[in-house]
């Protein structure tokens, strides 16, 4: 397998099962998400860490979801063109021999369609990671570097319309279980 595809919401343990993969898959896999390409633009183009009126990067727009402040990350000109060199750059690093797990929040299922379109030419599992509201608003504070609500607003739209080869769910199961599940699969 050249890309295993992690597709959900912050908090929903994509990075833990990624690692979990890297340790156990035959090969070596690199591990990359959009937070890496985040951490290579200046600070002062995105305004994830408090609100500025600043929209050339990714920032929060608040929204009423259920009755609950939640908060929705968006795009301005310069992240969209940073996200379009992020599947660029992941096409060519499997291109260049390399595996790849892709650790993603797509926005909606027509970016998912541009990520299947990006990598057609690789051999790709596109999987799920699942997770309840509940497991997930109780993560999001745990961890204290998200946003409270990010990620349950994510939940409500991250899947909705796509169709996975196969899906994992971290409220039931520990990451290491979701990487050997996800092994399984891709060896079969």
């Amino acid at each position: 397998m050249d890309v295993i595809f992690l597709n959900g919401p912050s908090s929903s343990g994509k990075s833990s099962i990624a690692r979990e993969l890297q340790g156990m898959l035959d090969g070596y896999y690199l591990h990359i998400g959009i937070d890496t390409f985040i951490s290579m633009m200046p600070e002062r183009v995105n305004s994830l860490d408090d609100f500025f009126d600043i929209t050339d990067g990714f920032y929060w727009r608040e929204e009423n979801f259920r009755n609950s402040k939640v908060y929705r990350i968006c795009s301005g000109e310069y992240a969209r063109t940073v996200n379009c060199a992020y599947r660029t750059t992941i096409s060519h690093l499997v291109s260049s021999g390399l595996k790849v797990i892709v650790d993603e929040v797509t926005d909606s299922v027509s970016e998912f369609k541009i990520w299947q379109q990006v990598l057609a030419e690789h051999k790709c599992c596109f999987v799920g990671v699942l997770c309840t509201d509940r497991v997930l608003t109780q993560r999001e504070r745990e961890r204290g570097d998200r946003k409270v609500g990010s990620a349950l607003e994510q939940n409500s739209r991250v899947h909705q319309d796509i169709k996975y080869d196969y899906t994992v769910d971290t409220s039931k199961h520990t990451a290491k279980e979701c990487a050997e599940f996800i092994k399984e699969y891709i060896s079969t």
